[in-house]
């Protein structure tokens, strides 16, 4: 009897073996979903193929979408239950889906948050648990064609008077249509780079007694700085034309902000250019009349998992969020991403990078963008008060007005 039951036993834990090994070589397809960047495709691509040779049996199908058809296309998709397995956001596109209930958290085995530097979980952290994985750790400074601006004589800017000035010298004009920009502003990501300028000149988005649209005059000086930038003031630039910093790489622009990753765009569409020496990084800039440096508000871009998926599509999304993580200095090298790791951030890698160490003094001058409740909501309800004196010549204390009323609205609803 008792030879039976060991025998019965036996067969037991076989048989679960079995089916242990048949659930892991079950084949499982994970969709991830990221924005276009050519240098970050041919990496990616390889990593995948690396990671795919790691784990036979989970096979990734990588979809890219322009930025601005990611940030439409991830919420609408998980609100129908749908969408892919892993994706990226940055990280005032988060607070939305977080709350919903929209986003699975990270897998604790595969995330060791004490290689990472301080404050980066804060956008995908609710009730202790985190729901993201940084990918990317980002901030925008000046880059500028020396040789151009040499060439006409004009200075380097360090002041947006000292932009407005060279822009309005060296901008062409066919009547009220503007030919070529000298610079133009990273629209529309508002909480990058606008609420910075306000900040500049005295005002917040956030005041001390927690209410939004901090410092009347503050917010109107900028407003104004942005009216008179725009087609119904000087005609430098306005938001509803094509990206700037794509025409910086070809030369048809002296001027444009951006990231570090800038630089390895510019080596892949204009190698000569990049070797050149014509070209170099200036610090994010500041108006004559500010009373605080404050550069350009960084921001992270996470990967995240759909929490509408089963768990087994959400463990491999998480299998592949990791393994790209464990690449980060490819990341640096080859596609100029910095992960906000503790190795690269504090390890003096950054600062090896062309200009870098522009981008390493203007970080600590900076702080993250908002990313708490209706960040998106509010980035554009910003737009729209950018939006209102450019294009349409709304007074800017109206404009003002407007946008604190529907901010808090969107609170009190």
């Amino acid at each position: 009897m008792k030879r039976i039951i060991a025998f019965s036993l036996l067969l037991i834990s076989v048989f679960s073996l079995l089916i242990s090994c048949s659930k892991q070589d079950e084949e499982v397809v994970i969709e991830y979903w990221t924005h276009a960047d050519d240098k970050r495709e041919e990496l990616e691509t390889r990593l995948i193929a690396q990671f795919e040779q790691e784990y036979p049996y989970i096979t990734v199908e990588r979809r890219v979408f322009s930025s601005s058809e990611l940030l439409d296309m991830i919420p609408s998709s998980l609100e129908a239950g749908e969408g892919p397995v892993l994706f990226n956001l940055p990280s005032e596109e988060i607070s939305s889906l977080l709350a919903e209930g929209k986003l699975a958290p990270v897998d604790s085995s595969i995330l060791d948050t004490s290689l990472y530097i301080d404050g980066v979980f804060d956008a995908v952290t609710l009730d202790g648990e985190i729901f993201g994985m940084p990918r990317e750790y980002t901030n925008w400074c000046l880059y500028v064609n020396k040789a151009a601006l040499d060439e006409a004589g004009a200075g380097y800017p360090r002041t947006w008077e000292d932009i407005a000035e060279i822009a309005e010298e060296l901008s062409i004009h066919d009547g009220t249509v503007l030919d070529n920009r000298i610079f133009d502003f990273r629209y529309p990501y508002y909480l990058s780079f606008f609420v910075p300028m306000v900040e500049q000149l005295g005002g917040s988005l956030i005041g001390p007694d927690g209410s939004f649209i901090y410092g009347d005059d503050a917010w109107c000086k900028a407003l104004s700085f942005m009216q008179q930038w725009g087609p119904l003031g000087k005609n430098l630039g306005s938001p509803t034309l094509a990206n700037v910093r794509t025409l910086f790489n070809s030369e048809e622009s002296m001027m444009c902000l951006s990231g570090l990753y800038q630089e390895e765009r510019i080596k892949e569409q204009n190698p000569e250019f990049y070797e050149s020496g014509r070209w170099m990084v200036l610090p994010f800039p500041v108006f004559e009349a500010s009373v605080a440096d404050v550069s350009a508000a960084y921001y992270m871009h996470y990967f995240l998992v759909n929490a509408n998926k089963a768990p087994r599509e959400q463990e491999a999304g998480w299998l592949l969020a990791s393994y790209f993580t464990d690449h980060a200095e490819e990341y640096l090298d080859e596609v100029g991403l910095i992960m906000p790791l503790r190795s690269i951030i504090e390890g003096g890698k950054v600062s090896q990078k062309p200009f870098g160490d522009i981008f390493v003094a203007d970080l600590r001058k900076s702080h993250a963008v908002y990313s708490g409740e209706y960040a998106s909501e509010i980035q554009n309800l910003i737009g729209d008060a950018i939006y209102s004196v450019m294009l349409r010549g709304v007074a800017p204390e109206k404009a003002v007005a407007s946008l604190r009323a529907s901010v808090n609205y969107l609170f009190s609803r």
